[in-house]
């Protein structure tokens, strides 16, 4: 096969021009599920752009490179999880409910979002910007979106262990006990959904509810939070 047509069926390949933000919005998607199915390490900007359909020069015009790439998709999958920790901190009194709506904060992004979750919690980001030392002295405007995140759940327990409602004063403990059991629940549900899980919602509500039992003074939720107790019955 000659030259010209070499390039006259490269070119029939290759996606016609669309809008910026709509071929942005496609790389992006493209490398989302390439990053979670072979690795962040193993993927290369040109194979980005074979699978976008586009020539490399052309992914170039959108993003540097493949850690830009990563950083965008970092920031959109952790948006989501900013948006619902401010929303569980601005909706609920300041109480033990407040703890239990950031678990379940935390829980309904991993759930909601699935394959984002994978490529920032679950997936291998060796040899990225990505893992590198977390510094807390770092003014929040200048922390990375995942630090964003953490940091503004960490301030709400930082109120709520002010306000005399948690049992331990190590709140940066407390924090990351709350993060850690819900990535735990979220990382199983995403991994294994073949095994046969109780009912979903017992589940989220079981982890959350138990966090509160720990971890603050109480240890109960309001009447209008907690389901009621069964009446009991006589013989």
């Amino acid at each position: 096969m000659s030259i010209q047509a070499n390039a006259i069926n490269e070119t029939r390949k290759r996606k016609p021009r669309g809008h910026g933000h709509e071929r942005r919005g496609e790389i992006l998607a493209v490398a989302k599920e390439l990053f979670a199915s072979e690795g962040f390490e193993t993927v290369t900007t040109r194979k980005l752009a074979e699978r976008a359909g586009i020539s490399q020069t052309g992914l170039y015009v959108y993003f540097q490179s493949k850690e830009e790439i990563m950083e965008a998709l970092c920031r959109e999958a952790f948006g989501h999880l900013i948006a619902g920790m401010q929303k569980a901190a601005r909706e609920t009194p300041l109480g033990p409910e407040r703890l239990k709506r950031l678990g379940e904060a935390y829980i309904a992004f991993g759930l909601d979002y699935p394959e984002e979750y994978q490529l920032v919690f679950m997936s291998s980001l060796d040899g990225t910007p990505f893992i590198e030392q977390k510094d807390f002295g770092l003014p929040f405007e200048e922390q990375p979106p995942g630090m964003q995140a953490f940091l503004i759940c960490y301030e709400q327990i930082c109120e709520l262990a002010a306000a005399g409602f948690l049992k331990r004063d190590d709140t940066l403990v407390v924090t990351q006990t709350v993060w850690m059991a819900s990535h735990g629940l979220v990382s199983l549900l995403i991994a294994r959904p073949q095994f046969p899980w109780a009912d979903k919602k017992a589940l989220i509500a079981s982890v959350t509810e138990t966090l509160v039992a720990g971890l603050t003074r109480d240890g109960v939720l309001a009447p209008e939070t907690a389901k009621p107790a069964r009446k009991k019955t006589r013989a």
